[in-house]
């Protein structure tokens, strides 16, 4: 069963609180099911996939519930189970078909609301866990692609929480066969974007040759074997709790073995002699070595798991961050730790990762959008690598600011980014200039019914130091929205420039084409209807403006070309005030009526999700 840890979590407190039920470290779900012999089929249930992916073992729980739960415990175990899962949103959904299974997730939602609501609240944001004396944080990213919204938050609580120590920048080679400089380049650079600043940079690597007397360690005291047994035969023993053939093979045999391993003469893996039938399936005899075919003068490397927790013991670290995909691996960093009697043991804080809405965080799926051009890199907007929501307008402040409000909460839930793009909106808008501008397609020309006595205008700048000029008005533009809407002798207002009269509208094909205007410039513009934007001919210049929706579309297909989103990227030429000439890429403006935008380079900008004031057409 694939567990959201932080959720299953939910499950432990709600069962501990009403029926004071023991807790459980891991596999919380399963262990609960299988303890209260609740149905089987609940542990084939994927807390990753949706209703309709998983719709057979739905149908099964929609049947159990129609026919009855027979005591209280159970069905807060089918509650705490559906909570964990996609169901509460999914049920939203107009064609959700489990009424049944509807109703009862309601009424037990409503009547557990409090105990949710405590839970909820003591695993809120805050840093509500003792920091060592002595604090060394550590960002250890795999340098196969660039840093995305989900490794956002691990580097900025780490670095967060070193301000009073240190933090170190750690690559993880352990697997060779990634285009590792290539990426860790991109990651130095991204860590620039958000401006953290790291003590030192340090791999894997640097402690193999101490990595492997460890792993000799291990064996000489009987803590570790090699296995031939193929991966399929292994996977299925770890699952039904089933010693190796090989589990007891002597030291000495082992460490030939091992040898072996290390000049490339044996295609085995070493295996840590932990507990083949414990609980938590991670501690099952976890492989610590492995052998990768790979261009390097290795071969065989060690496995993360057993890698990490030494190294972060030898670079000094005391307090690792991880992630709570980790959780249930937890057990095994501490027992490598202990098991070699390292010194130096760090302190583990959980947190959960970022999850956002309609946002794909996987690298195989972005690597697959990037390597056959479905999107123009790795920064393109559409995609949730850091490089690509900056240049979809997301300040790198904000973005911090708000992680850190977060704090370091275990509560998983998936985030909607309007939240985000609300307060990037309120940030960039007391720095963002105000510009016209009005698109080139269907734009109609407007003159003066005679020349006029003052054709410059004086608009003052966002934040009233200085005006920003536009020497000649006399003929300007209008957008054909705009002009469709003014009736013949209306009196409206040309913003920023006082009120003007049509004096004549000329239409062809149901389009205006021109408008001839009388000036009233002195007139109340309180007193008229329309406030129209407008660019001048000679005062202005034609940029392009580009509007990026979802990555992928709606369709329920594991095929990533058919998910493929082809409306995400619009391209609109507009006229804009000539100012904007002197904005250089990450600058912003706001296009008045329109947006907020970002410039994405000379003449081109980028609209700031959920910014939007009028459909750009």
């Amino acid at each position: 069963m694939l567990e959201d840890h932080s959720k299953a979590k939910l499950v432990d407190f709600l069962l501990e609180k009403k029926h004071g039920i023991k807790k459980h470290e891991f596999n919380i779900l399963s262990q609960n099911i299988e303890e209260m012999n609740a149905p089987k089929f609940l542990l084939d249930l994927n807390a990753e996939k949706n209703v309709t992916q998983q719709s057979e073992i739905f149908d099964k729980i929609e049947e159990f519930i129609k026919e009855g739960l027979e005591n209280e415990k159970l069905e807060d175990l089918l509650f705490g189970i559906l909570y964990s899962t996609t169901f509460p949103k999914d049920s939203k959904n107009k064609d959700c078909v489990y009424q049944s299974t509807i109703d009862f997730y309601k009424k037990k939602l409503i009547d557990n609301k409090k105990i949710m609501s405590e839970f909820h609240r003591l695993s809120s944001g805050k840093f509500n866990f003792k920091l060592p004396e002595k604090i060394v944080t550590r960002f250890p990213p795999e340098a196969n692609g660039f840093l995305h919204i989900g490794h956002v938050k691990a580097v900025v609580l780490n670095s967060h929480l070193a301000k009073e120590g240190s933090m170190l920048l750690r690559f993880d080679d352990t697997n060779p066969i990634q285009e590792y400089v290539k990426f860790e380049e991109g990651i130095l650079e991204d860590l620039k974007l958000l401006d953290i600043k790291y003590s030192k940079l340090v791999r894997t690597s640097d402690h193999f040759k101490k990595i492997k007397e460890y792993a000799k360690k291990l064996i000489k005291t009987g803590k570790a074997y090699v296995e031939d047994t193929d991966l399929e035969t292994m996977r299925e023993e770890r699952m039904n709790k089933i010693a190796s053939k090989n589990r007891n093979t002597s030291v000495e045999e082992n460490l030939t073995k091992f040898d072996e391993m290390l000049k490339g003469k044996l295609n085995s893996c070493l295996r840590a002699k932990v507990s083949y039938d414990s609980l938590n399936t991670a501690m099952r005899d976890p492989v610590i070595y492995r052998k990768i075919d790979c261009d390097s003068e290795n071969f065989i490397f060690p496995t993360y798991d057993f890698a990490c927790p030494i190294v972060d013991s030898l670079d000094g670290v005391t307090l690792a961050l991880r992630s709570n995909e980790y959780k249930d691996r937890n057990e095994l960093y501490n027992w490598v730790l202990n098991t070699l009697e390292l010194e130096n043991k760090p302190k583990i804080q959980d947190f959960s990762r970022l999850n956002f809405e309609n946002t794909v965080l996987s690298k195989r799926k972005i690597k697959f959008y990037v390597e056959n051009k479905y999107v123009d890199g790795w920064d393109d907007p559409r995609l949730s690598t850091l490089r690509g929501i900056k240049r979809r307008g997301m300040s790198m402040k904000v973005l911090k600011d708000y992680i850190i409000s977060q704090g370091a909460s275990q509560k998983t839930s998936v985030i909607s980014w309007d939240k985000l793009w609300s307060q990037n909106k309120k940030y960039i808008d007391s720095i963002s200039p105000r510009v016209a501008g009005v698109p080139l397609e269907g734009m109609v020309r407007c003159v003066f019914d005679k020349k006029l006595e003052k054709s410059s205008i004086k608009i003052p700048k966002i934040d009233g130091k200085g005006f920003r000029v536009i020497d000649d008005c006399s003929e300007i533009f209008i957008s054909q929205e705009d002009a469709l809407i003014l009736e013949k002798d209306e009196e409206f207002t040309l913003m920023h420039c006082g009120n003007v009269l049509v004096k004549e509208k000329i239409v062809e094909n149901n389009k205006v084409v021109k408008i001839i205007l009388k000036e009233n410039f002195e007139g109340d513009y309180k007193l008229t209807k329309n406030k129209i934007s407008w660019v001048s001919s000679k005062g202005s210049v034609m940029v392009k403006l580009f509007e990026y929706g979802n990555l992928q579309n709606d369709k329920d297909s594991e095929d990533l070309g058919e998910k493929f989103n082809r409306n995400s990227k619009k391209e609109s030429i507009w006229l804009i005030e000539s100012d904007v000439i002197n904005y250089k890429r990450g600058d912003y403006i706001q296009i008045e009526r329109i947006g907020f935008f970002i410039c994405d380079g000379k003449y081109e900008f980028n609209l700031v999700p959920f910014t939007k004031q009028k459909r750009i057409k």
